[in-house]
């Protein structure tokens, strides 16, 4: 973590913030080749006279696929915690027009994936030239914050560097965030300068840190030794497979067998054999049984120390009750729920920085008032859950329960719609009861 007292950084001191986050880069490049299939196997080197195959289990990017799928494969459901304030009403409708704007729900999805790979990602905030709110994720190669010397941990700076091929030349760009503006620099005339200054309106620093946990590390992270000892022993299990191939024939008192006689043999598939002369095969003595339940092993720790289930496992059979397979699956819903926390802090901060840009051309809004819920992808039981929901009816208000339903992303708009149709069909039989009744001629009562 990076901290700072100064309420301003020279180009100097900003480049050697930089040039100490490089020192980190390593860690994420190497993440996300793992990810990619990249693994330390495919640099083994060997003798070129023995076997040596390079096999890639791609379970980076399994566990990561999984516990994102199951993490926010259902999209977060906003809701106005006040139903009685049409302010957080009106609030509401202006955060999810945003989010519409912004595809919000993809850009969640890719969000929560970079911090399963790297541990954590960054978002940043703008107006794109149209006056429209816009947000996108950042990689944590290229961001970093800069906090100050309290222990709130208040972001004092954020800083974010990249590079642009322009032409043959190779321009390194610079950007400084504080809450007021934003400062470019590049080294377009061959020294780090000062560009221009913008200010930004988000009465913050306009950048959001998502953190995978607290420790900041990857979903497969702790396990990279596991996969690459799995790598190796697949590996050395089809190496050894071709040197058993490539066995020696083994002739015994035979010395006057030249390679004519070799020839012959391969021809004719014939070999005669003097009284104290034999032939057979020299192959390497495999014990398979005990290289099977080395890689099984190592397999089921993958699987147990990520947290990840292994879906092909017997124990996953399709007569499960709900509550069986949530035990099954209590490692991977914990895991979940600490993603969970760390994500919902990101997205209040989203939504705290667009309030505040809300607040420029709108009366005062509040962030605190909407709500937020996360929706694991498991199967869902949906006789199951109508019948919680009746039995709880008469304690609970019907939005409430309505959006307990997984297959419902906004109660409030659901209960609009169900409003409308009744009124319709009231009006409806308003006006066919109105046309069977006989019309009343004028002066008769």
């Amino acid at each position: 973590m990076f901290r700072t007292d100064k309420e301003a950084l020279s180009i100097e001191e900003i480049k050697a913030y930089i040039e100490r986050h490089k020192k980190e880069c390593g860690r994420y490049i190497k993440l996300q080749k793992y990810y990619e299939g990249k693994h330390d196997i495919l640099d083994q080197q060997k003798d070129k006279n023995v076997p040596n195959n390079k096999i890639v289990n791609p379970y980076p990017k399994y566990i990561t696929d999984v516990l994102t799928g199951y993490f926010i494969g259902q999209p977060v459901l906003y809701s106005a915690v006040d139903n009685v304030s049409s302010e957080d009403d009106e609030l509401l409708k202006r955060l999810l027009e945003v989010f519409k704007y912004n595809d919000e729900q993809e850009e969640n999805a890719d969000i929560a994936k970079t911090c399963s790979i790297k541990g954590k990602a960054f978002e940043i905030l703008w107006m794109d030239e149209d006056s429209q709110l816009r947000f996108t994720n950042l990689q944590p190669d290229e961001v970093f914050f800069i906090y100050d010397t309290s222990l709130e941990n208040n972001i004092r700076f954020a800083v974010r560097y990249y590079e642009v091929k322009i032409d043959t030349k190779t321009v390194e760009f610079i950007e400084l965030y504080d809450k007021d503006k934003v400062c470019y620099y590049n080294n377009r005339s061959g020294s780090m300068n000062l560009d221009r200054e913008e200010s930004h309106f988000f009465g913050d620093v306009p950048l959001i840190l998502y953190e995978n946990n607290k420790e900041q590390m990857g979903d497969f992270e702790p396990v990279i030794s596991l996969i690459d000892a799995y790598d190796l022993s697949q590996s050395n299990t089809l190496n050894d497979m071709e040197q058993f191939t490539d066995a020696y024939l083994v002739l015994v008192n035979m010395h006057g067998t030249d390679e004519d006689d070799i020839a012959e043999l391969r021809e004719d598939r014939i070999l005669l054999v003097d009284d104290n002369g034999d032939a057979k095969w020299l192959i390497k003595d495999v014990n398979d049984a005990w290289v099977e339940n080395y890689k099984n092993r190592i397999k089921q720790d993958i699987h147990k120390f990520s947290a990840t289930p292994d879906m092909t496992d017997d124990n996953f059979g399709s007569n499960l009750s709900g509550v069986s397979l949530r035990y099954k699956l209590i490692a991977m819903e914990q895991l979940r729920s600490v993603k969970e926390r760390k994500f919902k802090k990101g997205l209040q901060r989203r939504i705290e920085l667009i309030c505040n840009i809300l607040k420029i051309t709108n009366k005062e809004v509040m962030f605190t008032g909407i709500g937020m819920q996360f929706n694991n992808a498991l199967p869902q039981n949906i006789l199951e859950i109508s019948q919680v929901i009746q039995n709880l009816s008469p304690y609970l208000s019907v939005e409430t329960l309505i959006e307990q339903l997984p297959f419902v992303e906004n109660a409030k708009e659901e209960l609009e719609k169900r409003s409308a149709e009744q009124q319709d069909l009231i009006d409806d039989g308003y006006d066919k009861l109105k046309d069977q009744l006989p019309a009343v001629r004028d002066g008769e009562e």
